[in-house]
Parts: structure tokens; sequence; C-alpha cells
């Protein structure tokens, strides 16, 4: 009889570990597909540290089963995933997006980042998974979705889905800045520098996305793409992954992102971050939604009227009447 062990990380094959009961995501095994499902649709599919790992070991365990060889992602209800959960936890509720007591040490883990490391542990083990791992796509993918999502090995998503980095606009310059490698420097820099959301067919086209469809298409062709992707024996697929895998491994891919990482600290650190978020405040006063409301149409009232000044209809800087939307950033 073999000994149980106590062990934190997945299990390899045959080992006689304590395995997880999954509540935040879905498990379906149908043939050679796999398919792992985030069901919070309520809350659009939120990712947080439990969400997280239980992503991780759910695609681990699929990796150890013989009879599948391609994974699906996907979310239930209207969307992907909206993003990590940011809204204000209650006192005395577990957090949502980190261990209880912090990663390493509370005065530590900031400048070391560990959370965003701790996300890129989780993406890196699909991106290194020996299974292909399809992100099927529909509704809101932004912020930590989109991070999710790319580092899928292949993007199938709805014309009319969105993908984005609001995060962009009051955060972080992109936790994880795999989005040059996808869809080259000038239009990365233009996403993320705008932080507005493109549609599932831009994404296809910006190569973001490896194919856009009609929505109501979206399930069939992903489903087409990865039973025809499974046609193909694992031991082969495994190391046509890993070959192409090394190439950006070769070019820098995997320092680039613990370099974001690095950056993402320093912009927590920022004196316009440090001296009181607007968006943090109102989000705890307020709730999460009349902050994410408040974000959205401070920028589209700055835009408008900026675009009003260079079209000679008022003058740059004029203040809005008394009672408007309040600027973004004060």
């Amino acid at each position: 009889m073999s000994r149980r062990i106590v062990k934190w990380s997945p299990p390899y094959r045959g080992e006689n570990v304590e395995r997880p009961d999954f509540d935040l995501v879905e498990i379906e095994r149908d043939g050679p597909i796999g398919r792992i499902i985030l069901n919070s649709p309520e809350k659009r599919n939120p990712l947080g540290y439990e969400r997280l790992l239980q992503i991780e070991m759910a695609a681990k365990e699929m990796e150890l089963d013989d009879e599948i060889r391609v994974i699906i992602i996907k979310g239930q209800g209207p969307s992907f995933s909206a993003g990590y959960d940011i809204t204000p936890t209650p006192e005395g509720e577990p957090k949502r997006n980190t261990p209880e007591n912090g990663y390493h040490h509370p005065d530590r883990d900031t400048a070391w980042q560990a959370y965003d490391h701790e996300h890129l542990r989780v993406y890196t083990s699909l991106f290194d998974l020996q299974k292909p791992v399809i992100a099927q796509i529909h509704g809101h993918c932004l912020a930590g979705g989109s991070e999710l999502a790319a580092f899928c090995d292949l993007r199938i998503v709805a014309d009319d889905a969105k993908i984005g980095w609001p995060v962009g606009r009051n955060w972080s310059p992109g936790n994880l800045q795999i989005t040059p490698w996808l869809m080259g420097m000038t239009r990365a820099k233009y996403y993320m520098f705008t932080s507005e959301a493109i549609s599932g067919k831009q994404a296809a086209e910006w190569a973001w996305a490896t194919e856009s469809v009609p929505a109501d298409q979206l399930e069939a062709r992903t489903e087409e793409i990865a039973r025809k992707i499974a046609l193909t024996p694992t031991d082969l697929i495994m190391l046509t992954k890993r070959s192409i895998n090394r190439q950006f491994e070769i070019m820098g891919f995997k320092t680039g992102m613990a370099s974001s990482a690095d950056h993402l600290a320093i912009a927590l650190l920022r004196p316009s971050f440090t001296r009181g978020d607007e968006f943090v405040e109102r989000s705890h006063k307020m709730g999460l939604k009349a902050a994410l409301d408040w974000r959205e149409q401070a920028f589209d009232n700055k835009m408008s009227d900026e675009a009003r000044a260079a079209a000679g209809e008022m003058p740059e800087g004029d203040a809005k009447p008394e009672g408007g939307a309040p600027r973004y950033g004060g």
C-alpha cells in the first residue's frame, strides 16, 4: 500500500495525494476533449487566488488523463471573464486575490510583486502543459481574463467579444506584458495606451486571437478545431508545442514576463497612486460597479471635451458644468 504524502502542487501520475474539490470551475471530460468551465456567470467569472489554483490543478489532472488530448477553457453566462476580482473584501471574509496572510511577507510582497508572479506561475503551467489549451472567448475578456486567454495556445473568439485592459487607466501598465508578443509593438502600444477594448474581429485581425467567428458559431468552431488537433498523438503534439514555445523563450519571452511583474511593482509605488487612488476610494465607499461606472464616464467625458476643443467648440481646459461627472484622477 502506497504511503499518502502531503503535496500542495499538482500530482504526478499515480501519486496518492489528496485531490481538491472543484467548486470554482466545472470539469468536463468528453472523449479526447477536456473542458474547464469558469462557473460564476453572475459576476462575469472573475479570477481570484483560489479559482486560478483550481484552473491550474484541473489542467494538470487532465494532462495525466490519457484519453484527453486537448483542453478548452471557457466561461458560463454572458462572458469569458471580466478579470481579477477587485470587489472590496468585507472585514472578516477571506481575501479574494491573495492568501489570507500574504505570500511571503507583507513588507516584501509588493516590491517583489508576489501577486503577479503567482499569476505568472499559473499561466506558465498552461504555456508549458504537454497538451494544447484553447480559450473559447465570448462576451467580456478583460484585464486578468485577457491574460488567462493570452497564455493559452489558441484563442477562438466571438466577433462581438470585447477584449481589453481597462485597468491601464488607473492601476497597471500591464501586469504581464504578453500583448506585444501577440500583436506586435505598434498595435500593442495603441491597445495599452488607450485602454480601449477591441472586438473579437479586430483581435483576430491584430493576431491577438487565432480566429474570430459569429457568436452563434463559437462553440461549434472551437470544438471542431479541438477535435482536429486531437487527431495527433499527445507525444507528438507536446513536442510540437514545446518546439514553438522554445523559439519565443530563446527570444526572451519568459524573461520579459518576469520583467513586466517588476514594472507592476513600480507602478504601485508611483506617486500618483500612493497619494491616494480615487477609483480605489470610490470602490470602497460606493461599491465596485459605481467606481467602474465613474471611471468609464470620466474618461468618456474627458475625451469628449478634448474632441470638442480640437473642433473649436469650447476652449481647451474648460470645466464641466457643476454637477457633471468628475474628471478622471480628480
